[in-house]
């Protein structure tokens, strides 16, 4: 069959079955204005608090060692569990996936013991287990394993997925090349239309900020990043002190409250997990006195701006302790001064 270019009516164009059915389809698939706001959309469940919902794509990023694992696991646990998560509120049990590149199996077993009582909602694929049982190595950028992971999570009714963490579990993709994340993003998009959460474990660079190329971050619903408070003592091992904050939030109505996290092992089977907001002020002074001096570190630190910065230190100012010098912060002689509290900040 033949048809008739509008373009150009003397020239004829065979169109294949497969030409067809996108015709078909994209027809099918038009909304007119006037019919939008009748069309029944079914609005998407709140899965974390009102800041991730069902189908999200999200980042967790930190510098190694810093405690990114345990956080995803702990969220992995309330998720599996409908338990809240510190503050952040779960709203009903889900089915969780995770999928580790990077632990040795005896560290996920004994982090899983501790974070809670076992469950049959969560679900671990290690890469070392894998390797063992199978002599396969997960490659994300692999098509074959894309297709699988879907495939899995639709039979075993998996809502969520936990990727830990993007550089052990994608190999033969330059991430600072726009262009190889394309082996990714795709795939992620096939898990947005199963409305499965996915939440990608990820290092900070040395700048601070998530490694590679800015294009991951523009499908994403949410990003955090994880600081070093700068004040643990030097033989905690064992467990994770860290401070949790949004650098992109496209759901909650507005930004969610920076967290200083503290997970202390107690015994072999109990982990104690703290939290409690993280005043500005309190990190903003945290930096100095670690020796972040200029205004630029310390809003890339805080990931902040410059001006919330300068804000932060007319205030410290005020209050006696700062001294400021162009865009360089000190900390003045305290012998002679109040001491700090979270209170000096409103």
């Amino acid at each position: 069959m033949q048809d008739i270019d509008p373009l150009d009516p003397g020239r004829h164009s065979t169109l294949d079955d497969q030409d067809k059915a996108w015709q078909e389809a994209l027809t099918k698939g038009l909304t007119r204005s006037a019919n939008l706001n009748h069309l029944a959309i079914k609005p998407r469940p709140k899965v974390i608090d009102c800041w991730a919902y069902q189908g999200d794509l999200g980042f967790i990023f930190a510098p190694r060692g810093l405690g990114k694992t345990w956080l995803g696991m702990l969220i992995a646990h309330g998720l599996a569990t409908g338990t809240d998560i510190g503050p952040w509120k779960v709203y009903q049990q889900h089915n969780v996936l995770y999928i580790d590149g990077e632990m040795p199996p005896s560290d996920i077993q004994w982090r899983d013991k501790v974070l809670g009582e076992p469950t049959p909602n969560l679900t671990y694929i290690n890469h070392e287990i894998l390797f063992e049982r199978t002599g396969r190595i997960m490659n994300l950028a692999d098509y074959a394993l894309q297709n699988a992971i879907i495939t899995l999570c639709k039979d075993q009714n998996f809502t969520v997925l936990l990727l830990d963490n993007l550089s052990t579990l994608v190999s033969g993709v330059d991430e600072n090349k726009t262009i190889d994340w394309e082996k990714i993003l795709p795939w992620l998009l096939r898990l947005r239309r199963e409305h499965i959460l996915v939440i990608f474990i990820h290092h900070a660079g040395r700048s601070g900020q998530m490694r590679g190329s800015s294009k991951r971050e523009d499908p994403s619903a949410w990003i955090i990043s994880l600081h070093d408070p700068r004040n643990d003592p030097e033989d905690e091992t064992l467990g994770a002190h860290f401070i949790s904050t949004f650098t992109k939030n496209r759901n909650a109505p507005e930004k969610p409250k920076s967290l200083e996290w503290n997970f202390t092992p107690m015994s072999d089977n109990e982990i104690l997990v703290r939290f409690e907001l993280s005043q500005p002020l309190d990190v903003f002074r945290e930096l100095i006195t670690s020796g972040v001096t200029q205004c630029s570190e310390i809003a890339e630190e805080m990931a902040i701006s410059p001006g919330l910065v300068s804000r932060l230190a007319k205030k410290a100012e005020s209050a006696g302790w700062l001294e400021i010098k162009g865009r360089k912060y000190s900390l003045k002689n305290q012998s002679h001064n109040p001491p700090f509290s979270a209170s000096n900040d409103p």
